[in-house]
């Protein structure tokens, strides 16, 4: 699973981890873990919760030191005032989302990135979210789906991942700014501003998931992480 670090400077790789497949990898993960992050991951109220804390983020030191021909446990982060964690080294680029089974670690080197996935869970008032958090064109979009709770999440995740690669997360009004809207899987399109680029993922039907990062464009890989670590 080793990555050619050129490689990275020329495309993003998405790795697609299905969290039951790896259960049994939890106390291989937890040795990869600094004191801190055992700290946080017993704060958490339910074992269950701690234990997908603490395979998440051994994943996602087994995946970045893949990339950097270097041990999991020897990877130092921090985070921006906003809270979006980096590596000290400024090496790589990457993003996490995590959704129900579903953890997404997008990859890169010299560029921001941002990568999300949504449960299309029911129940919602998608209406009423629409019209808080949709700028005025998605929400004309979106009123003209025929599946609008297939188009919600799609939006949504595109929204969430630019923010993410900003590094401002939820700290900046998801009103303020329209994603690009209707185009295809893994088929990239620049934003209106022309700085970054958008591209929705196929992952699983039950998800919907999105990338944006620097324009230009560059591949986005989609891998799935082997069932053994």
């Amino acid at each position: 699973m080793k990555n050619d670090m050129e490689t990275l400077k020329k495309s993003i790789k998405v790795w697609n981890i299905h969290l039951p497949d790896h259960h049994g990898d939890v106390s291989l993960c937890r040795e990869l873990l600094t004191g801190e992050e055992l700290e946080r991951a017993a704060k958490f109220r339910r074992p269950a919760d701690a234990e997908v804390f603490i395979l998440c983020r051994g994943m996602l030191r087994r995946v970045l030191a893949d990339c950097l021909n270097t041990e999991p446990a020897e990877l130092r982060f921090n985070r921006n005032a906003q809270g979006k964690p980096f590596l000290e080294d400024g090496k790589l680029d990457f993003n996490v989302s995590h959704s129900r089974d579903r953890l997404l670690i997008a990859v890169t080197a010299g560029r921001a990135v941002g990568v999300d996935i949504e449960f299309r869970r029911g129940g919602l008032n998608m209406k009423s979210i629409a019209k808080r958090w949709f700028a005025p064109e998605e929400q004309e979009f979106f009123q003209t789906l025929e599946k609008p709770e297939e188009g919600f999440f799609e939006i949504w995740a595109k929204k969430e991942a630019y923010v993410k690669a900003l590094g401002v997360g939820i700290y900046k009004d998801l009103n303020t700014f329209a994603v690009p809207l209707g185009e295809k899987p893994f088929f990239p399109t620049i934003g209106k501003n022309g700085q970054w680029f958008f591209q929705t993922l196929e992952i699983d039907p039950d998800y919907a998931a999105a990338i944006a990062s620097e324009a230009p464009p560059v591949p986005v890989n989609l891998v799935n992480i082997p069932k053994k670590l």
